[in-house]
């Protein structure tokens, strides 16, 4: 097994490799620079998601990219049961065939124009300019479109004035003898050297016809419905078993096999997957059509070491897909070469979004609604825990001005009592009890503010009691061991990297500093230990998970998020950290949960969701209070309750 990875891993697949903020990028820092999508992955995966008349483009960390029709957006074509989407040889053209609706498009990419198009919508015909069940299409280096015209029994080659220059099998005769005759098609690869790999539904054939249209060889492949070879070597053929429960095989040209994929159940198995193709170094994708998730399988191991989709769970929403049915790959060394792919792939890019990833089960909290809310909307304030209550101060209301008001919470009843008020209005502060007052340091309303201020629970007075060593707003803070510590922030300039400690409220001291400035990271602390998970980093949301060691000074990164955040809550239960919500790097809410293990050094989301950003965090016993926050770029209500099971 060992032997044949490597050999697949290093042979040539030409469907893979055919394809040929406000400041000024400079030569020094050039655009491309910035394309480094994580593994596994090695670059882009473009998915033809069948059940929901799109294409998408995502990346490992699941953020979409790019998309067609563009949401909302009227077609001059329509654009119904998209089978198979391939890029063309110079990657500005995508070719998809829409196998329901008998017709072909060219698009172009990213600019979504229809440039040519074949068939006739929703009409089934042999006739000339006509389709039945178009399956597999693809643009060739020469110009010619090439697909497999399935129940016309034929493969055609069509030029730009749509006219058919060549032609494997008989229209309407559906009988296996290539080159001239043809069962039902449903796969027809371009081969480097010109020629054509089919696969025949009937009887399991798969054919190779040369470039000159002669028969190289043909053999009944050992699955039940073959789907889409892939030449992988020049005795390697990659190919789907379309089939439940359905697999994906490698084998020589006279059927031998030499691996396969299919577990018979369990989250592994495959239901009528419909296309296999070689992605990277021993790693398999696979479109699961009938499960509504595309999946990377390792060929060594034979386990699916990444997916987009929930498995068995159709839907629209960000990260789900429905019966997807075709993918190719927009490998990274290519996309640099394009400045108008570059500009589309920048982790930078406003627009880009950012799927949720699929959870595991068995969460260990639980996050549900309060059964009461606020009195008006609320984020970026602050909160603290005050006996078996809550106090909430500050933050922006539902107009987007700061306020200075306090109030107590009553978690029992869901009750909200004014205290009184702090001098200066703000957000973007950190805040926490210490003795009798209630601390707010820095944020600001205008601007960055240094000011330390304090609420005395006795007295119901506010006042600026100290400074800060300078101006800070969008800073995070944490409890530990009676020393409270101030984290990241933003001076009206530049993101600081200082962590600052406190233990009565009024002096500070520096306690570490992180490896960058960090600014809207979530914190808290657990074991001894600061866990600062995402956060702003230049323009962008970072994924890294650091832990911060006040005993010795220490930040260490430790682990890396499913999804780059920032805007996101954090809190310690059931001797972990859980990130909640935030948003991603095109400013959408996700509504993540992660747990956070600081001695295993893992990040993995759990079976919980909190669609919410810029969240206060009250502790009480047994449980955490997430207050406020916002969603959709609005300030919110809601109170929700993080308790661990």
């Amino acid at each position: 097994m060992v032997a044949l990875a490597a050999a697949i891993s290093g042979a040539y697949l030409w469907r893979s490799t055919h394809h040929g903020t406000n400041s000024v990028a400079t030569k020094k820092k050039p655009a491309v620079t910035r394309l480094h999508p994580p593994g596994p992955i090695p670059g882009y995966l473009l998915i033809a998601d069948r059940g929901n008349n799109r294409i998408l483009l995502v990346n490992s960390s699941k953020h979409l990219f790019w998309s067609y029709p563009s949401p909302g957006a009227h077609t001059a074509m329509p654009f119904r049961f998209d089978d198979d989407t391939f890029f063309g040889p110079k990657l500005n053209r995508i070719i998809s065939n829409q196998e329901d609706q008998n017709t072909i498009q060219i698009i172009s990419f990213p600019g979504r124009r229809i440039l040519w198009r074949y068939g006739h919508v929703n009409v089934k015909s042999s006739a000339t300019g006509y389709l039945n069940t178009p399956d597999d299409a693809y643009l060739l280096p020469n110009g010619l479109v090439t697909v497999a015209d399935a129940y016309n029994c034929r493969i055609l080659f069509l030029d730009h004035a749509h006219r058919i220059v060549r032609q494997y099998g008989t229209t309407g005769v559906c009988k296996h003898n290539p080159p001239t005759g043809l069962g039902a098609v449903n796969g027809a690869t371009p081969l480097p050297d010109g020629g054509t790999l089919i696969s025949e539904i009937n009887g399991s054939w798969v054919d190779d016809i040369a470039a000159n249209g002669k028969l190289r060889w043909a053999l009944q492949a050992p699955v039940s419905y073959p789907s889409d070879p892939q030449l992988l070597a020049p005795n390697r053929i990659l190919l789907a078993d379309y089939a439940r429960p359905g697999h994906a095989i490698i084998m020589t040209r006279t059927g031998h096999v030499l691996w396969r994929y299919g577990p018979s159940s369990g989250p592994g198995a495959l239901d009528h997957p419909s296309l296999a193709l070689r992605i990277g170094p021993g790693l398999i994708a696979i479109n699961d059509d009938f499960r509504h998730r595309v999946v990377i399988v390792s060929i060594k191991t034979r386990h699916i070491v990444w997916q987009y989709g929930h498995t068995d769970v159709p839907g629209t929403s960000p990260g789900y897909l429905h019966t997807p049915d075709g993918m190719d790959l927009l490998r990274t060394a290519d996309a640099r070469r394009m400045p108008a792919l570059r500009a589309l792939l920048s982790p930078t890019r406003r627009g880009a979004h950012t799927a949720t990833p699929s959870p595991a089960t068995g969460a260990p909290v639980r996050v549900r609604a309060a059964g009461y809310r606020l009195a008006a909307p609320v984020q970026r304030e602050v909160a603290a825990a005050y006996g078996s209550a809550a106090l909430v101060a500050g933050g922006l209301d539902a107009a987007g001005s700061s306020t200075n008001g306090v109030f107590r919470l009553d978690p029992a009843s869901g009750a909200l009592k004014a205290l009184g008020s702090v001098p200066e209005p703000f957000h973007d502060a950190a805040g926490a009890f210490i003795g009798k007052r209630l601390f707010v340091f820095g944020g600001g309303a205008g601007h960055s503010s240094s000011s330390i201020q304090a609420f005395d629970l006795a007295t119901r007075r506010g006042a600026v009691v100290g400074h800060l060593p300078h101006a800070l707003s969008d800073v995070a803070s944490a409890a530990s061991g009676g020393t409270v510590y101030l984290v990241g922030g933003f001076d009206d300039h530049t993101p600081r990297g200082e962590i600052y400690a406190t233990t009565d409220g009024t002096r500070v001291r520096l306690a570490g500093r992180l490896p960058h400035g960090l600014r809207y990271a979530a914190v808290a602390a657990q074991a001894g230990r600061l866990v600062i998970a995402g956060g702003i980093v230049g323009t962008a949301p970072s994924p890294n998970v650091y832990a911060f060691d006040p005993a010795s000074g220490r930040v260490s990164l430790i682990a890396r998020l499913p999804v780059a955040i920032a805007h996101a809550s954090a809190v310690a239960l059931g001797g972990a950290v859980y990130v909640l919500g935030g948003i991603d790097a095109s400013g959408q809410t996700v509504s993540t949960v992660t747990r956070v293990d600081v001695g295993a050094g893992t990040a993995s989301p759990v079976a919980a969701t909190a669609p919410v950003a810029d969240a206060a965090v009250a502790y009480l016993p047994q449980e955490a209070l997430l207050i406020g926050g916002r969603r959709s770029g609005r300030a919110v209500r809601d109170i929700r309750v993080i308790r661990a099971r």
